[in-house]
């Protein structure tokens, strides 16, 4: 537990955070041009933030409520972030690298030159998104729901797409390999024969 509670203001700016454990309720913070390292933000709760130009690395953050706030030129480097939710958020130039997504909520999210870089995301959830310039390199997105969400122009060819959920209105343009057009195919309901 720790004894100074560097989050308890309104504004944080070039910290560098290591090792530290965050359990508290914060109303509203801004964190800019940080860098937290090997942190636990799982009991935390926040009401609100918004974070920019921030590197956060090895990490956990599972399980938290950021709704509704924005996130600018932030990396997320081989962070723990199972069930995260950040329904209603705007994402721009946001880096997800080596990270466990798996259940995270991303409905309603304005995602602007995002990218997945080796991440899981098994059954995550990416409901009525607009998107431009979304990348996913070499991910799991199984199970994971596209609903209400164009995805024309989307690269998921390096992706595996198991048993994905795909809304069929929305998915004209979806980039994928020859192996995952078999996928694709079966929900369509086209039966495939030797």
């Amino acid at each position: 537990m720790m004894q100074n509670d560097i989050l308890r203001t309104d504004y944080l700016e070039k910290e560098i955070v290591e090792d530290k454990e965050f359990n508290n309720y914060y109303n509203y913070i801004e964190i800019k041009s940080c860098s937290f390292k090997n942190c636990n933000f799982e009991k935390a709760v926040f009401q609100g933030i918004d974070i920019d130009s921030t590197v956060i690395e090895k990490s956990n953050l599972s399980n938290q409520q950021l709704l509704n706030h924005s996130f600018n030129e932030v990396v997320f480097h081989n962070c723990n972030l199972v069930g995260i939710n950040f329904t209603d958020s705007y994402l721009e130039k946001v880096t997800f690298d080596n990270c466990n997504l798996m259940y995270a909520n991303f409905n309603s999210t304005n995602l602007k030159s995002v990218t997945y870089k080796s991440c899981n995301l098994k059954s995550a959830s990416f409901n009525d998104v607009k998107w431009k310039k979304l990348i996913f390199d070499n991910c799991s997105l199984k199970y994971t729901e596209f609903q209400k969400t164009s995805l024309k122009d989307l690269d998921v060819s390096s992706c595996d797409i198991e048993n994905i959920q795909i809304d069929i209105n929305h998915m004209r343009g979806l980039i994928v390999s020859w192996d995952q057009a078999i996928t694709i195919a079966t929900l369509l309901g086209i039966k495939i024969k030797n």
